[in-house]
């Protein structure tokens, strides 16, 4: 089945299989990608100048700090509560704790590294070494029925506000590592079986400013990623990855180009599932 989607545009076929964050799937009745399909980065609060001054420990995470996800509690966190929430602590003061947050499903090398603060701010971040696709909560689409696209970011932040007693309404993204850009768009698409591969078209407009390309490819078993017809990935799951065998990776410019359309298909094995996606971080005019 072929798709096509214009990035930073709401144009799909409409027997689109693809799906952008937070849209239905399903168990491939076709539903074209539409509004929602891209997420708007916003930098922190305290970032601003005067309040990374006074927060203890932001330097740290904007040092480190990739892609993230955070929110802030009204009313502040318990330290001592949140604590329960981490595998391993890095730092720990009266103000704030920095470490890695386990999520189900994954190996301990997944671990979402976040930042809890007294004041109520939860960031959660993969390091800057790391491509913006390894977000992709693979392990929650497949377990869900492929219904809605989620991040492991998201997973981490719900996770410590529940340890913590804390409500948790939902994320803000923001790239420590491009200030300037606006937004992340998540697309996926999955197949099962060897042979019924998947795939779609997109095309990266030349108007819009393109800081990171980055894939994501995950398997139950044995799974390939080609971009057009250039195999970018395979998986073999091991028998020590819990749910998936996952790996990711950075594309370059010249791999993935502005205007023009580029395929990419999703294969398998036999009858097992597999999972494909890119992640785009750019900036609007």
């Amino acid at each position: 089945m072929f798709k096509k989607l214009v990035v930073g545009l709401l144009l799909t076929l409409p027997v689109a299989a693809v799906a952008a964050f937070g849209l239905p799937v399903g168990s491939k009745p076709r539903e074209p990608a539409g509004p929602g399909s891209i997420l708007s980065l916003r930098a922190p609060a305290f970032l601003r100048p005067a309040a990374a001054e006074a927060l203890a420990g932001a330097g740290i995470v904007e040092s480190e700090a990739g892609m993230s996800a955070y929110f802030q509690a009204s009313g502040g966190i318990d330290l001592n509560a949140a604590r329960n929430a981490f595998r391993t602590v890095e730092t720990q003061t009266a103000d704030y704790i920095i470490g890695s947050v386990p999520l189900p499903g994954y190996t301990e090398a997944d671990d979402v590294h976040v930042y809890v603060h007294r004041d109520g701010w939860v960031v959660a971040y993969y390091l800057a070494q790391e491509p913006a696709s390894r977000i992709f909560d693979w392990v929650a689409y497949h377990n869900g029925g492929r219904s809605a696209i989620g991040t492991r970011l998201e997973s981490a932040l719900s996770i410590v506000a529940s340890r913590a007693g804390v409500p948790f309404l939902g994320a803000t993204y923001y790239d420590f590592r491009y200030p300037n850009a606006t937004d992340l768009v998540l697309i996926v698409d999955w197949t099962t079986g060897s042979t019924s591969p998947d795939s779609f078209q997109v095309k990266l407009p030349g108007a819009l400013a393109y800081y990171e390309r980055s894939w994501s490819l995950a398997s139950d078993n044995y799974g390939y990623l080609y971009l057009n017809n250039t195999q970018l990935a395979r998986v073999n799951k091991r028998s020590s990855d819990p749910v998936l065998g996952i790996t990711q990776g950075f594309l370059s410019a010249t791999q993935l180009p502005t205007d023009q359309y580029h395929e990419v298909r999703v294969e398998g094995a036999y009858s097992y599932y597999n999972y494909g996606g890119l992640a785009l971080v750019y900036r609007r005019p």
